[in-house]
């Protein structure tokens, strides 16, 4: 177990409860091909079979998982969000996490190339008001990129009164000073995401699968 919060039976109920939702959306989305429903309909159900895979991951990794299991689970469910992660109405919260766990999971980087191609979309085509083209979201795809590839138009954080002390960290080349600027945001990393929907999540009977910030471990 790597959680400290729940037990490992509380795990297992998480995963049953998991599996027999993603049943029923498979089925759903089945049938909304055959019946040929509006894409729309295949979109929200595409973006909660990847959001179940998430769910499943962190999951995993809370009950003590393997980590090349955890990565076939990552691969598996790529599609799924690429294909329900809509471009005109993207999430960064779910994109940022994806991308942080792929650098973690050490995904094919024809695979992470995919992530990247997604994130050049919605910086191109989501309407600007809904959408900021992200540095700390490029710092992370950049450090996998070769130099001739990496995008320097990002020039703003999508979430400065989240992410501004994490950004800082990228920016400090110092090693002891990397440290200590990394246990003080981790120190504030609970109480700055307040508003996530996952916050406080271990209080209630159901939805707990860990409190983890992937997007510091990627840029650690």
């Amino acid at each position: 177990m790597r959680d400290k919060v729940k037990d490992h039976k509380y795990f297992e109920r998480q995963l049953e409860r998991n599996l027999q939702s993603k049943v029923i959306t498979e089925q759903a989305l089945i049938e909304s091909v055959e019946n040929n429903n509006n894409q729309v309909d295949r979109t929200f159900l595409y973006w909660s079979l990847a959001q179940n895979a998430y769910y499943n991951i962190e999951i995993k990794y809370s009950m003590g998982g393997c980590i090349k299991e955890l990565q076939t689970d990552y691969l598996n469910s790529l599609d799924d969000f690429r294909h329900g992660c809509d471009i005109n109405d993207p999430i960064y919260f779910e994109i940022l996490n994806r991308v942080a766990l792929g650098i973690l999971l050490k995904i094919p980087n024809e695979k992470f190339q995919l992530l990247v191609e997604y994130v050049k979309r919605v910086d191109e085509e989501t309407n600007p008001n809904d959408w900021t083209a992200d540095m700390l979201l490029w710092f992370m795809l950049n450090s996998h990129l070769e130099d001739n590839e990496r995008k320097s138009y990002a020039q703003a954080l999508a979430f400065p009164c989240i992410y501004m002390g994490l950004y800082k960290v990228t920016q400090t080349t110092e090693k002891e000073k990397t440290k200590k600027a990394l246990n003080e945001y981790l120190d504030k990393w609970y109480d700055l995401n307040k508003n996530a929907p996952w916050h406080n999540t271990h209080l209630r009977l159901n939805g707990y699968t860990g409190y983890w910030a992937w997007e510091v471990a990627a840029v650690a």
